[in-house]
């Protein structure tokens, strides 16, 4: 019975030194967490426009109480080990009801029409505060706009393409409030902008695009958010008078505002 024991004291005890002479914890891993993290998620935007192009003393046309429905698919990657991120988001919708006057005619109720657009910002968090609760980010980024109104007025067809190609510089903030609200705010400054209009091109065109989010976490990768939205875009047209060869300039002001619901999922 001694020898017994003793044979089992033994074992235990060589499988100890074997266990330890294994583990060492000066050994590299040999898994590592990943340092990306993301987004992908649905937004419902109800918006309104406004929009005018005229002289000064000269209504061309103008568009105002456009109601839109647009459908967005947005995503976020970031990196944690180099504090880079990239996003985007791409939204198609219909613009219904409204009213609009053409060459200084009121027009009836105008037409539904396409709205679409796309926004691809990439970036790097400068700046974090309060134990990383709070974070500032600067970006650069790209927004194509599709966005036109139409209207038909005794039987003829009033139309008006727009189409945008913008730059954006601009700054993000965002933090968390407690364990399961977050915010972002996000401000760009358009300095250039191809802008078309029909057959018409900008000269030159400027604006500022704003994004505000509020999101709850409902589960553990599953957010919803509600926040709200504002695009401005002003450009100007040179043309000149076909009687007399007279320079003037066509001033178009665009905006857009209105309500985001999201849904994401994080990874």
């Amino acid at each position: 019975m001694i020898r017994l024991f003793l044979f089992i004291l033994l074992v235990f005890t060589s499988s100890g030194t074997t266990y330890a002479e294994d583990y060492n914890p000066n050994e590299p891993a040999l898994y590592q967490a990943s340092t990306l993290r993301g987004s992908i998620g649905l937004r419902y935007w109800y918006s309104q426009t406004h929009s005018d192009m005229d002289t000064g003393s000269y209504d061309w046309n103008s568009a105002d109480g456009v109601t839109s429905h647009t459908a967005e698919l947005v995503g976020t990657l970031e990196d944690l080990t180099t504090n880079t991120f990239a996003r985007g988001y791409v939204g198609l919708g219909r613009n219904s009801g409204g009213s609009g006057d053409f060459l200084g005619y009121p027009s009836s109720e105008l037409d539904q029409t396409t709205l679409a657009y796309v926004v691809i910002d990439g970036g790097w968090q400068f700046a974090q505060f309060a134990g990383n609760s709070v974070r500032l980010k600067s970006f650069v980024g790209y927004h194509y706009l599709h966005d036109s109104i139409q209207a038909i007025d005794n039987s003829a067809v009033l139309e008006q393409t727009r189409q945008w190609h913008a730059l954006r510089l601009g700054i993000s903030a965002e933090g968390d409030i407690g364990q399961r609200v977050g915010w972002s705010v996000d401000v760009a400054g358009v300095p250039w902008s191809h802008n078309r209009v029909g057959t018409w091109e900008s000269n030159w065109t400027h604006g500022v695009e704003a994004d505000a989010m509020l999101n709850v976490d409902l589960a553990k990768n599953w957010q919803l958010g509600v926040g709200g939205r504002y695009w401005w875009l002003q450009s100007n047209f040179d043309r000149r008078y076909l009687r007399n060869g007279e320079k003037v300039v066509f001033e178009q002001n665009y905006q857009r505002y209105g309500l985001l619901l999201e849904s994401k999922y994080q990874f």
